[in-house]
């Protein structure tokens, strides 16, 4: 290539693109709230892992966040109105808004929690066996929990059938995050006895200074939780002390104490993605099992590539609900093949399995993408069995909007 422009050329750009005339230098750089949090708040620190051999062997410091009790007990909150299991929406709703989450009183049965239960200690030990398992610093967490127990494909709808206060939970979600969000993840946290504190953090890794979450976790309490055995260590308010900290681009000043959430099993726990939180630390030799739930706004990456990872079963029983909340519906314009999305935004309808045809297809190997075409383009070529052209045509035949153009009497 002869005659390029010099301000095309790398070595100019890099020369006048130093950080103090970046655009967005200083937004993007920085590393608050955390920074400001960790500095003013010193008992607030990552505790380092320990490996098999060390399991249990680390230096646990009084006063740090993790050596706490429940809000009922603690010298600094037990005279406050914290947050506590109640099925009344309305004071569900005070608790979200004030302190950053809120706990859904008997959101499982028991009946439920035993299903929940067996099923998650039947795949940790299944995993364990198969040297597949995923150890982490406080015990063991099961991912991709859609592909592990029909209980767990319904509770990811929060279907009443395994998560019986599943409406309301819903209704609070939307509430929270607006019409048409979509599930990220839903993991199996297991905490075993001499496993580290989790140190606390943010769930919402973006738009630290928005007015409200733009992602809600769900904790479900498999088991009883408290100060004992690692319920989740929270510091109540934390979301919008960090919210407006970053907004008004002042520094985070010094905290209130964390505390451990205390909760019998089927609490479904719903926290607001602003707020500090980590997994305690279990003292006893019974395993916590908590379930954790992510939702979030449907213009956000997910954290678990659910395109990839689902199960064809899965996929092919799958109800459109289930589908929508895994991300195989377009949704605000995101999450298409080859440009096409189906499905109306912010709904969940039928709609929502149109694009379960590309994944199907590309399991068997006969994903046909469309290529190079043109006007020289042969017979062949213009009426292969491309997918686009498959998945539109049973779509349209099952009376689903699908896009202009396509199989409308010929190529289009």
């Amino acid at each position: 290539m002869e005659n390029i422009p010099q301000e095309f050329d790398p070595d100019v750009i890099a020369g006048q693109s130093g950080s103090d005339v970046q655009m967005y230098h200083a937004e993007t750089s920085s590393k608050e709230p955390m920074s400001s949090v960790l500095k003013n708040n010193p008992e607030i620190y990552f505790v380092t892992p320990k490996g098999r051999k060390d399991w249990g062997n680390w230096d646990f410091r009084p006063g740090a966040y993790y050596d706490t009790t429940t809000g009922a007990k603690h010298a600094y909150w037990r005279e406050y109105d914290l947050p506590k299991p109640s099925k009344d929406i309305q004071r569900l709703r005070q608790d979200m808004l004030r302190w950053g989450y809120c706990m859904v009183e008997d959101g499982l049965s028991a009946d439920q929690i035993t299903t929940m239960r067996q099923r998650v200690l039947d795949q940790a030990e299944g995993e364990k066996l198969a040297g597949i398992a995923q150890r982490t610093p406080s015990g063991q967490n099961i991912n991709c929990c859609v592909n592990k127990g029909r209980c767990f494909e319904l509770f990811i709808e929060q279907h009443p059938s395994i998560a019986q206060g599943g409406p309301l939970v819903e209704q609070l979600v939307t509430e929270a995050l607006g019409r048409g969000w979509v599930c990220t993840s839903l993991i199996a946290a297991i905490s075993l006895q001499g496993g580290v504190p989790q140190a606390l953090h943010q769930d919402q890794g973006n738009a630290l200074d928005s007015r409200s979450p733009m992602t809600i976790n769900i904790l479900t309490t498999i088991t009883d939780v408290d100060e004992s055995n690692g319920g989740t260590l929270v510091i109540p308010g934390s979301h919008t002390v960090l919210a407006d900290a970053v907004r008004e681009g002042k520094p985070v000043g010094k905290l209130p104490p964390a505390i451990n959430i205390e909760a019998k099993a089927g609490t479904m726990v719903i926290t607001d993605g602003r707020l500090l939180h980590g997994t305690g630390i279990n003292h006893t030799d019974t395993p916590r099992i908590v379930m954790l739930n992510g939702m979030q706004q449907p213009w956000l990456r997910q954290q678990e590539n659910w395109m990839l990872s689902a199960r064809p079963e899965v996929l092919q029983r799958a109800s459109p609900k289930l589908l929508h909340r895994m991300g195989y519906q377009a949704t605000t314009g995101t999450q298409t093949n080859e440009g096409h999305g189906f499905g109306a935004k912010g709904g969940v309808d039928e709609t929502a399995g149109a694009l379960v045809g590309f994944r199907l297809a590309n399991d068997l190997g006969e994903y046909y993408r469309v290529g190079e075409l043109g006007p020289d383009s042969t017979a062949a070529q213009l009426n292969a069995a491309y997918t686009l052209r498959d998945v539109v045509g049973k779509a349209r035949a099952g009376g689903v909007s699908a896009p202009v153009g396509i199989g409308e009497g010929g190529l289009g």
